[in-house]
């Protein structure tokens, strides 16, 4: 009797992290490290940090009066007194560079190549204001492929959102991208002071432009402008 024994093997994408600082693998970091990669965020129309918060477990994102009092938590930890003189426990990284104010955390999120929630305490390698947590965005990187996207959203209470975004080789080693975004909404409710105004509105608008070339084999250099504007 000859009894065959069939096996099946499943192809497990590697997922490259710079959590520490340099890339590794998510199985080599040895820190609790929640990935959202691209697909993710278009899936589930993540817009911003306070969307992040609904596919990322044991992460909140809190808003009090106004965009100064914003604040983020990790596994229930942050500062939360709604003090804009408290200096947050969850840092922000964008490309490897600090966003100390509240508001320049709060943009749209452009370009996403993944989004990396470090749980627990990162001051060792991230300094300060890293107690509870980091927040370590990755953006693309400009490529030699030609490429463009314009998007269109409207929406309830007159919301409406732009986005263009473009892409591709200024030489054969220098590539470039150029990315605007402009967010308005009307409130949810009114105030009777000031002429019944709107208020909780959106009204945030920001430009990227990024140059990426490949000098050699061992130095590379990426220069980024952000610019953004939250009202």
């Amino acid at each position: 009797t000859v009894v065959s024994i069939g096996h099946v093997y499943a192809d497990m994408e590697e997922v490259i992290v710079t959590a520490t600082k340099r890339e590794q693998t998510l199985q080599e970091v040895p820190v609790a490290v929640s990935v959202v990669d691209e697909m993710t965020i278009d899936r589930a129309r993540i817009e911003d940090m306070f969307d992040l918060q609904g596919v990322v477990p044991s992460f909140e994102a809190r808003q009090y009066q106004s965009s100064h009092d914003a604040t983020f938590f990790i596994r229930g930890y942050g500062n939360g007194s709604n003090n804009p003189g408290v200096e947050p426990s969850v840092a922000m990284y964008v490309d490897g560079v600090y966003r100390s104010r509240m508001q320049s955390q709060l943009m749209d999120l452009p370009n996403l190549q993944r989004v990396e929630i470090l749980k627990g305490p990162q001051s060792t390698i991230f300094g300060k204001n890293s107690s509870a947590g980091v927040i370590n965005i990755v953006t693309k990187k400009p490529s030699q492929d030609f490429e463009g996207k314009v998007k269109t959203e409207i929406g309830d209470y007159s919301a409406r959102k732009f986005q263009a975004y473009m892409n591709g080789g200024l030489t054969d080693s220098i590539a470039a991208s150029l990315s605007v975004t402009v967010n308005k909404r009307d409130g949810y409710s009114e105030t009777m002071f000031d002429g019944n105004l709107d208020i909780n509105d959106t009204n945030r608008k920001s430009a990227r432009a990024d140059v990426y070339s490949e000098l050699s084999d061992t130095l590379n250099v990426r220069l980024i402008y952000d610019y953004s504007d939250v009202d």
